[in-house]
C-alpha cells in the first residue's frame, strides 16, 4: 500500500488492484487471493443477522402515523370545500325576495354545523372617483339634497358563513378541528326594495326620483288645495255611475257562470302614456293623443289623411258586445248539449238569448253611430 499525491489531495494507491507487469507481461491476482476476500465478504455479511426485522419494525409505526395524517389532511381538505359551498348557497339564498329559512338545507351538511347570512363590510375600493358625479352622489344637486349613499358603489356586500366542528377520523387525540367559511356578495342592484320606500302594489309605478333627491315641498296653499280636488272626486255624486268604468259586475258574474279564466271587470280608464322630459311641447302632444283616445278621432281622406281613434264609448261598447257574443255561445252550446236540457231550461235559454241578441243590436248601432264623430 502507497500514499501519493494527487490532484485533489493525498489518495490511497492499492497496487494489489491493478495487474502487475513483468518483462512487458500483464498478470492478475491469482485465485486464492480472490478467494480469499469472497470469504472475508461473507463474513462481513454475516455479522448483522436480525436487522432487517428490526427495521421494519421501527419503521412501521412512522409509516402509519404518516397515512393517518394525509387521511386526516383529506378529510378536512373535503369538508373545507363543503363549507365554502355551505356559505355561497347561503349567501345567494338570502338574496331578495329569497329567505335563508325557507331555502333547503344542504344534505350533506350536519345538523349541528351552523349557517347563516348577514351585512358585510363596505368595499371602499369600489368607489370610482369617475362616477362620482353630484347628480348621483351630492351632496346637493342645486337645491336638492342628494342621498349619497342610496347609489354607492362601495355599499351593498352580504355575507354568507358556515361554521363546522368535526373530530378527526384518525388519531382522535389530536382533538376536534373547526371551520369557518366566508363568502361575500355585491348585492347592491339599486333595486325599489333597497330604496326604503313604501310597498305597495304600484311599486313599479312609484317615483324612485323622492328617495333619491329630497324635494321642495309645495309652499302657500297648493297642499290644501290638492286634497280639496282629491276629495271633491272622491266625493261627487257621479261616482257610483262611473263603477261601470272597472267595476262592472257583469263581467266576473258571466265568467264564474261560465268557468272562463281572468273573469275580471276590464279597466276602461284611459291612462297617459308613460314619457319622462322637461319639453313642454312633447308634454302637451301626450295630453292631446290622450284626450284623442276619450273623445276620438274622426277619420278623413285629408290631405293629410287622418285614421279614425276610437273613443272610450266606442271601445266599452265593443267590448260589451263581445262579452254578450260570448254569452250567447255558451247557451247555444247547452242547447246542442247531449242529452238536451229539460224543456223549462230550454225556454229560459232561448229567452235570455233574445234578450242578449237585443242588447247586441242596440250596442252596434251605437258604435256605428260614433264611427263619425270625434273631438276633431
Amino acid at each position: 500500500m502507497l500514499f501519493a499525491p494527487g490532484q485533489y489531495g493525498t489518495r490511497m494507491r492499492d497496487d494489489s488492484r491493478k495487474p502487475r507487469t513483468q518483462a512487458g507481461n500483464v498478470s492478475w491476482p491469482d485465485a486464492s487471493l480472490i478467494s480469499r476476500r469472497l470469504s472475508r465478504m461473507k463474513r462481513l455479511r454475516s455479522d448483522r443477522p436480525g436487522l432487517a426485522p428490526l427495521e421494519l419494525v421501527i419503521a412501521v409505526p412512522l409509516f402509519l402515523f404518516i397515512m393517518a395524517l394525509m387521511i386526516n389532511f383529506g378529510t378536512v381538505a373535503a369538508w373545507r370545500v363543503r363549507a365554502l359551498a355551505v356559505a355561497r348557497h347561503a349567501v345567494w339564498a338570502s338574496r331578495h325576495p329569497r329567505n335563508l329559512a325557507l331555502a333547503p338545507r344542504p344534505e350533506y351538511w350536519p345538523a349541528n354545523a351552523g349557517l347563516g347570512s348577514g351585512g358585510d363590510a363596505d368595499a371602499p375600493i369600489l368607489d370610482d372617483p369617475r362616477v362620482n358625479l353630484p347628480v348621483t352622489r351630492g351632496p346637493r344637486l342645486g337645491s336638492f339634497v342628494v342621498n349619497s349613499e342610496l347609489l354607492d358603489p362601495a355599499q351593498g356586500f352580504r355575507r354568507g358563513s358556515s361554521e363546522l366542528t368535526r373530530d378527526f377520523p384518525l388519531l382522535p387525540t389530536l382533538g376536534p378541528y373547526e371551520l369557518r367559511s366566508r363568502a361575500p356578495l355585491l348585492d347592491n342592484c339599486w333595486q325599489y326594495h333597497q330604496t326604503s320606500l313604501p310597498r305597495y302594489w304600484h311599486d313599479r309605478w312609484a317615483h324612485r326620483v323622492t328617495a333619491l333627491y329630497q324635494l321642495p315641498t309645495a309652499g302657500g296653499n297648493y297642499l290644501a288645495m290638492y286634497v280639496q280636488a282629491a276629495l271633491a272626486i272622491l266625493n261627487m255624486p257621479e261616482r257610483p255611475a262611473l263603477l261601470i268604468l272597472d267595476r262592472d259586475p257583469e263581467f266576473p258574474a258571466y265568467a264564474q257562470r261560465f268557468g272562463w279564466r281572468g273573469g275580471g271587470s276590464p279597466d276602461f280608464h284611459p291612462s297617459l302614456s308613460s314619457f319622462c322630459t322637461t319639453d313642454l311641447s312633447v308634454a302637451h302632444d301626450e295630453v292631446e293623443r290622450l284626450l284623442d283616445r276619450i273623445g276620438g278621432v274622426r277619420p278623413q281622406q285629408g290631405p293629410p289623411r287622418v285614421n279614425h281613434v276610437p273613443s272610450l264609448a266606442e271601445r266599452m261598447a265593443s267590448a260589451y258586445i263581445n262579452l254578450y257574443q260570448s254569452v250567447i255561445q255558451e247557451l247555444n252550446n247547452q242547447l246542442n248539449a247531449v242529452p238536451p236540457p229539460p224543456p223549462g231550461q230550454i225556454a229560459a235559454i232561448q229567452a235570455e238569448i233574445a234578450q242578449l241578441q237585443q242588447w247586441v243590436g242596440i250596442l252596434s248601432n251605437f258604435r256605428q253611430s260614433l264611427q263619425n264623430h270625434g273631438r276633431r
